[in-house]
């Protein structure tokens, strides 16, 4: 008889159990999105359904788990950040660099700037749906901070593009630099401090179920 656990606890269904279990996952995700949660894991006869992009067509047990989204975005959130222990230091060399270097070595090392950059969108692009979704006292400062962001990156992929090595330089200096600062400030001061109260908040309530 095939089961299903969510975590750890069996799932019993009003209409017998779904043959597929990619039914089951979609079954789960709504129930779940009800209660703030999404499914993290979906292990399907031990394998992870979600790792591998495949579902199967039939099952004897699966075994899935959830976090909160606060849980979510505050893992998220630190990931990211850790990633970009040195970004600052990083770019501060590099555009103290680009108007001494040929511009042709600056243009060449131009995917290597926009990987190291990269966690820096991410984050925002992970937490700007939970702001939206929630709308936590830091939404405005966020949404403000996603949109600085959307124009320093254009003015930065601008002078890329127009083989600026003064506009590449200053934007870094006054808009990119700046507002990196800001963002890991407002994180720090608020956001992750929020994230982490919010998911002890449900821990205890989980605890007192």
């Amino acid at each position: 008889m095939p089961k299903v656990l969510a975590d750890n606890e069996e799932v019993v269904f009003q209409e017998g159990i779904p043959k597929e279990p990619s039914h089951i996952y979609e079954l789960l995700m709504g129930a779940f999105a009800e209660q703030r949660r999404s499914v993290v894991k979906f292990i399907v006869d031990g394998k992870d359904a979600l790792q591998s992009g495949e579902f199967g067509k039939s099952f004897e047990l699966i075994e899935a788990e959830s976090l909160s989204h606060d849980e979510i975005t505050l893992r998220l959130s630190i990931d990211f950040i850790n990633q970009m222990n040195t970004l600052e230091d990083s770019i501060s060399a590099y555009q103290l660099n680009i108007l001494t270097t040929p511009w042709s070595e600056v243009f060449k090392q131009m995917d290597a700037f926009i990987q190291k950059i990269q966690p820096f969108a991410d984050l925002i692009d992970h937490v700007c749906p939970y702001a939206q979704s929630y709308s936590p006292p830091w939404r405005t400062g966020l949404e403000q901070i996603a949109q600085d962001q959307a124009v320093t990156l254009a003015n930065l992929l601008a002078a890329f593009e127009n083989f600026d090595p003064a506009g590449l330089s200053a934007e870094l200096e006054n808009g990119f630099i700046p507002l990196f600062k800001k963002t890991i400030k407002l994180f720090d001061e608020d956001i992750i401090p929020y994230l982490k109260t919010e998911t002890e908040k449900v821990t205890d309530e989980t605890s007192n179920a």
